[in-house]
């Protein structure tokens, strides 16, 4: 089963557009809000699409001229390395998702120490599947997503929004998610989960934690489960 993020997707549109000569090297990309409103895609989706074409050396983005193409040729690899916040939180953005259940629930101690917020907490639950399980293909994962009640209103609408969760809070509220950690440990598939991916219970998995923080608050956490053979992470460095 094949997964790419948004924004990845995006990247690969534009990359063609400049080897095929629809963006001639010299010429100048389409504005953020251009291809945003175009698309119908968030701004920060745009923005880690075209960090991926500067990382590549494709093109050069200068604040007040703007993305101009530099090269049809870029440098040899490109994956789902991430070098910036945009980019992190977009490698496990979903195209869609569809909505499993939502409630209000006060953390515990265990759900406290596993997601990093304090106990006693209340939070909104939303309980999601990728859209593509009515594919033949199985999920990739299963994610509970963790709200902080204020933006509930966020959440209308939401399994036909084509995006982040964060970035949905942030067009609502006007919040700046400034600080992403992500936090990737093993587990097992529990009964429940193990059902719904179509997997094997107990059968290894990957528990990936991202808290989205604004000004030192978390505002949304994603905890997803992927069984062991449905997920790749790869990061790049680059000695600068």
């Amino acid at each position: 089963m094949s997964f790419r993020p948004i924004y990845a997707e995006l990247a690969d549109e534009l990359i063609c557009g400049i080897q095929n000569g629809t963006f001639p090297v010299g010429a100048l990309l389409p504005t953020e809000v251009e291809i945003a409103r175009e698309r119908q895609l968030s701004r920060s989706t745009v923005r880690a699409a075209l960090n991926r074409l500067v990382t590549l050396g494709l093109v050069t983005r200068q604040k007040g001229v703007g993305t101009r193409v530099a090269s049809s040729v870029g440098h040899s690899s490109y994956d789902a390395s991430t070098t910036s916040i945009e980019e992190l939180v977009h490698f496990g953005a979903a195209t869609d998702r569809l909505i499993l259940s939502r409630e209000e629930i006060v953390s515990d101690d265990r759900l406290a120490a596993r997601l990093g917020f304090r106990p006693g907490t209340r939070w909104i639950l939303v309980k999601a599947l990728p859209s593509d399980f009515l594919s033949n293909d199985p999920p990739i994962c299963w994610t509970d997503n963790y709200i902080e009640p204020r933006y509930a209103d966020a959440l209308d609408g939401l399994e036909g929004y084509r995006g982040l969760i964060a970035d949905r809070i942030a067009e609502r509220h006007g919040v700046v998610v400034d600080e992403v950690v992500q936090v990737i440990r093993p587990t097992v598939l529990s009964d429940v989960v193990a059902d719904m991916l179509d997997a094997v219970p107990g059968s290894p998995a990957l528990d990936i934690i991202r808290r989205y923080s604004s000004a030192g608050t978390i505002v949304y956490v994603s905890a997803s489960q992927h069984p062991a053979d449905r997920f790749e992470y790869r990061m790049s460095l680059r000695r600068r």
